[in-house]
């Protein structure tokens, strides 16, 4: 039976209205999403529609659409309700390292207390400052990307598992690998350890074991024709094997700050000596799971910062835990001996100071990056508004009208600008080097001067608003009459300029 911690006496009800109310007030900053939350909404429309069409945009990933479909019936607050979800499983992530930290260090028998709450908050600090130079940990937030809800659930499987509430941690590890595929054998090796020890009813890992599967290749062949296509878009060209897993291994490292990447290290030792084995387990759980990222990577995959995301927050609470059991066990030593004197002592004192240090040092830079970060966000945001606005003053039949593939000079807002015309995904299409032979495109002023060139040669101009003008090109008589007779009605639009 699982000993009672001070971790379970917080109240969960109140801790999840916390997080939910800090979301709902994010919503306030009118961030708007980026580019796969925008396929996983479209998908969700269509879900609910019967008319899932998976075979453009993101990869498929089940977890995100199953909770988009029911949203769809918010119509335009869909994207906002979304935001809502993922954004709470953002602040939810770091909630839970604290807790898991605050676990891990403090129980009711070592009174240790006032250590586990120092190790809760620098878990918590520590999630925060995740460093991912591709889309960084707070531009996740503000886009609602998934690995954020992802970690949040790991955590929480984690966190359950130890509480003893294997039912939970077994739902909380199903929907993680909903999320990302590196989840896998993770459950399956927790799916047989449940078994084995008859912990739970054989039914439910019964229908773990196919659900998984299931929803993530059953849709994806139904809406695309392959079961496959998802990850077919997700793979690329492997290049050099070896290369792409070291690449992915020192991606995975630069996310966590070396201080606690060491302060890691010390709680695993520390654990050994004490009789803990839990510490270990996830120590090796987590540098499994960047090993899993790491042949990925060889395999063609994307090895980005933000899949060993999970890993990452792991070694965050067992660096927190180290932290505090390194100052412990240096005041301890200081305490029984005349520190002055004593050599060890010194080395002690000096070496938990100099980890301290270098842990705010990093946090500090770490965190002057967080304003430039916001900004991103809020220049992407209001590329996407000026996007939807210049769409909505084209009006909604020109589509139906021209006939052709919408086009789009922006990859990035090419799912906004489906959502927005509520079209599928595969009928937007991106040209960045060329013009359409017809249809309506919305350019930016970021797309090539030649490209720009030659769709103002090409078409006629029906709307503009920097940094988007909206053009028809061979779907209606030429001249300005057309614009005027087109005005009012829905473009077939192609977009560019906004940014991640």
């Amino acid at each position: 039976m699982a000993i009672p911690t001070v971790a379970d006496r917080i109240s969960a009800g109140a801790v999840a209205a916390a997080v939910l109310a800090l979301a709902a007030l994010s919503l306030l900053l009118d961030l708007a999403p980026l580019y796969d939350a925008w396929t996983w909404l479209i998908w969700g429309r269509e879900l609910g529609e019967l008319e899932l069409d998976t075979s453009a945009g993101s990869s498929w990933k089940p977890l995100p659409v199953l909770v988009t479909a029911p949203l769809a019936v918010l119509g335009d607050a869909a994207p906002d309700a979304w935001l809502l979800v993922s954004r709470a499983g953002w602040i939810a992530a770091a909630v839970l390292a604290g807790r898991l930290a605050l676990r891990l260090t403090a129980d009711t028998e070592s009174g240790r207390r006032n250590a586990g709450w120092l190790a809760a908050a620098i878990a918590a600090l520590g999630l925060v400052l995740l460093f991912d130079p591709f889309t960084p940990w707070l531009r996740q937030f503000a886009g609602g990307l998934s690995e954020p809800l992802l970690v949040a659930l790991v955590l929480g499987a984690i966190d359950r598992e130890l509480a003893g509430r294997r039912r939970q941690a077994l739902a909380l590890g199903v929907a993680a690998a909903l999320l990302r595929p590196e989840a896998w054998p993770f459950l399956a090796l927790y799916i047989v350890g449940l078994w084995r020890r008859g912990s739970i009813g054989r039914g439910w890992l019964v229908v773990a074991v196919a659900a998984v599967p299931a929803l993530w290749f059953v849709p994806d062949l139904a809406g695309s024709g392959s079961a496959l296509s998802g990850a077919e878009r997700a793979r690329g060209d492997s290049g050099a094997p070896v290369g792409e897993a070291l690449e992915a291994v020192a991606r995975a490292w630069r996310l966590v700050p070396v201080a606690l990447w060491l302060a890691a290290g010390y709680a695993v030792l520390d654990a050994r000596r004490s009789g803990r084995p839990v510490v270990g387990v996830l120590a090796a759980g987590a540098l499994g799971w960047i090993a899993v990222v790491a042949v990925m990577a060889a395999g063609g995959y994307a090895g980005i910062p933000r899949f060993a995301a999970p890993a990452a927050a792991v070694v965050v609470v067992l660096g927190a835990v180290g932290s505090v059991r390194a100052a412990e066990a240096a005041t301890g030593i200081v305490r029984a001996a005349r520190w002055r004197r004593d050599l060890r002592a010194l080395s002690a004192v000096a070496a938990t100071a100099l980890l301290g240090a270098a842990l705010a040092v990093e946090s500090g830079f770490r965190a002057a990056d967080l304003p430039g970060d916001l900004d991103g966000a809020r220049a992407y945001s209001k590329g996407v508004s000026v996007l939807f606005a210049i769409a909505d003053e084209v009006g909604p039949n020109v589509v139906e009208q021209c006939g052709a593939p919408v086009t789009t000079t922006d990859f990035l807002t090419r799912p906004a600008l489906a959502w927005r015309l509520e079209q599928p995904l595969s009928d937007v299409d991106v040209r960045v080097r060329s013009a359409p032979p017809s249809g309506l495109v919305l350019v930016s002023i970021g797309a090539p001067p030649a490209t720009q060139t030659l769709i103002r040669d090409d078409g006629v101009l029906l709307a503009e608003r920097r940094p988007w003008a909206a053009y028809a090109i061979s779907c209606a008589s030429s001249g300005r009459s057309a614009a005027t007779s087109l005005r009012g009605e829905r473009p077939i639009a192609g977009v560019a300029g906004a940014r991640r």
